[in-house]
């Protein structure tokens, strides 16, 4: 690559920006917490050298939402729209950012940035990337059915799409010669994707309350998804949960025994999530939750105490409503909470 063809001409943003990418990719393979908070710090530095450096500000946004800063990141990603470089990368991780709050009013804002995405995609002849929009797509509708507040219809027709389009999407890359690290981002996305989808299918639309087909669906695409990022804190995170749910139905069966372990292969779970990276207030707040659950509710404080001052989505009162059912040891409350 030729001098005059680098991103900046700033020698100090160039590079802070090489070597926050080898951190970001090497957070992606290993998981760990550190390199991606170092990652974001060199992209910030590279932008700060170089306010015009529009790669260095599309890899900060998609570290910062990493970093469970989604609010930083689409300040940053919105800046960059406004440039009009890296339209479908942009408008793609203004989508996971917005996801990523996992509010209502931002699931239909995702939607519209994917929309976009795909369409700047095919505009800039860039079709490659249209297969991770997709994937991405999938990942908005099993968060969106599964947690979201729209009627229950269109929650599971949500899910729905999402497991029937993923499993397309996974047949059609299945046979196309990618790139290795774009196969590997595709198949993961969808994986968990689908997985996600099954999991709360499971949990919200259950075929046969009794048996859980949809939790086996789970489990097989979730560890598909490990196949590929054996590391990945989200899938383990995940993992935790869906744990967390077979526990709760086992519980509420009168099942004790059974439920116990299930809650203590979610801890399992998520403890790995945690030694890899504690800089999001989720797994906190899970592994707070678990504990309770198997009767352990002393040993939870600590998690809250770290996780409130963490970066993420868990709402102020759910921490509220936890503590206080520990404090009250109100077992009817502590194996309702989610």
């Amino acid at each position: 690559m030729g001098g005059k063809d680098l991103p900046t001409k700033d020698t100090e943003a160039f590079s802070s920006f090489v070597q926050g990418r080898v951190l970001l990719q090497s957070y992606l393979d290993s998981g760990l917490g550190e390199r991606l908070k170092q990652a974001c710090d060199l992209f910030a530095r590279a932008s700060k050298y170089d306010s015009n450096f529009d790669l260095a500000i599309l890899y900060l946004g998609v570290a910062q939402t990493e970093l469970r800063d989604s609010s930083a990141a689409i300040l940053n990603l919105e800046k960059l729209v406004a440039t009009q470089r890296y339209l479908p990368e942009a408008h793609l991780q203004l989508a996971y950012a917005h996801t990523k709050r996992y509010e209502g009013a931002d699931y239909v804002t995702a939607q519209d940035e994917l929309k976009k995405a795909a369409e700047a995609a095919k505009k800039s002849d860039q079709t490659d990337l249209l297969d991770l929009i997709e994937a991405y797509r999938l990942f908005m509708l099993a968060v969106r059915g599964g947690r979201g507040s729209d009627p229950p219809n269109k929650r599971k027709a949500y899910l729905e799409e999402a497991i029937a389009s993923g499993e397309k999407l996974l047949q059609k890359v299945s046979s196309e010669d990618k790139p290795l690290d774009e196969m590997t981002a595709i198949e993961f996305e969808t994986n968990n994707a689908i997985g996600i989808a099954f999991m709360w299918m499971g949990e919200h639309f259950p075929a046969k309350p009794d048996l859980t087909p949809e939790w086996d669906e789970a489990e097989k695409y979730l560890q598909a998804a490990l196949e590929r990022r054996p590391n990945s804190v989200r899938t383990l995170q995940n993992m935790g949960t869906l744990r967390m749910f077979q526990g709760d139905r086992l519980y509420a069966q009168q099942r004790s025994d059974e439920a116990s372990r299930r809650y203590e292969e979610g801890k399992t779970f998520v403890d790995r999530s945690l030694k890899l990276n504690n800089l999001d207030q989720y797994p906190h707040f899970q592994m707070a939750l678990l504990l309770a659950k198997t009767g352990k509710g002393q040993e939870a404080q600590p998690y809250i105490d770290v996780g409130r001052r963490q970066k993420g989505a868990v709402k102020p009162d759910k921490w509220d409503s936890l503590e206080e059912a520990i404090k009250k040891n109100d077992q009817g409350k502590i194996h309702h909470l989610r």
